[in-house]
């Protein structure tokens, strides 16, 4: 269980984190009925910042308040794991060539930057790699005017990130993300948004094939 926090007033971003990391863990699992006066307890915090974090985690869809039941952890089946990543591919290749065609020279140093620092993290290290992984892609992303569409990615990525923390990585899935990185880099110098989208719609494609492998051990 998330460790308590002797006279520490825990603030709704830090008792989010700690429950995105507990459905990560397993600790509260598919469900899991969250009642607020507990956690408070054990996070050495008021009511407040409970009741904030969970209607968070609700309107990303973690959450769900039920009648005579309050808060419990969505059932995330196969279904909602795969609706969540086609979100992604349906958005994400948007963004991407919009990146492609009004990237600067300098959104791709950013790029690059952060590439190299994640070229440089062992395989065996996965959460810092995936910390990077998404650091990059916030940086492409984010770039993008649809502000909208950057929310809807962006919750949908967290969630699979979270869901799919304790996942390994394989050698060759590391090989091709980084990669497929640096093709996505070329192809942002040319301004080649045609081939920024084939890269990224590659790259997706490889992810939902490692999600689906995991998904089918489960």
């Amino acid at each position: 269980m998330p460790e308590h926090q002797d006279n520490i007033a825990v603030d709704e971003a830090t008792l989010y984190e700690q429950l995105l990391d507990g459905v990560a863990k397993g600790v509260y699992g598919s469900g899991t009925r969250l009642r607020i006066h507990e956690i408070a307890k054990r996070h050495g915090t008021s009511i407040n910042p409970v009741r904030e974090a969970l209607r968070r985690m609700e309107g990303e869809g973690l959450v769900r308040f039920e009648k005579n039941r309050g808060a419990t952890i969505t059932r995330l089946d196969r279904a909602a794991v795969e609706n969540m990543y086609e979100l992604i591919t349906l958005i994400e290749p948007h963004l991407i060539a919009g990146f492609a065609e009004s990237c600067t020279a300098e959104d791709v140093a950013e790029v690059e930057r952060i590439q190299a620092r994640l070229r440089e993290v062992p395989r065996i290290d996965k959460p810092r790699f995936s910390a990077l992984d998404m650091e990059l892609h916030l940086a492409i992303v984010t770039k993008h005017y649809n502000d909208r569409a950057v929310r809807i990615w962006l919750t949908q990525r967290h969630l699979l990130n979270i869901l799919t923390r304790r996942n390994g990585l394989t050698r060759t899935r590391h090989q091709d993300i980084i990669r497929e990185h640096d093709e996505l880099i070329e192809a942002f110098r040319a301004h080649d948004a045609a081939r920024a989208t084939e890269v990224i719609t590659r790259h997706i494609d490889g992810a939902g094939r490692a999600l689906r492998f995991y998904l089918d051990m489960d």
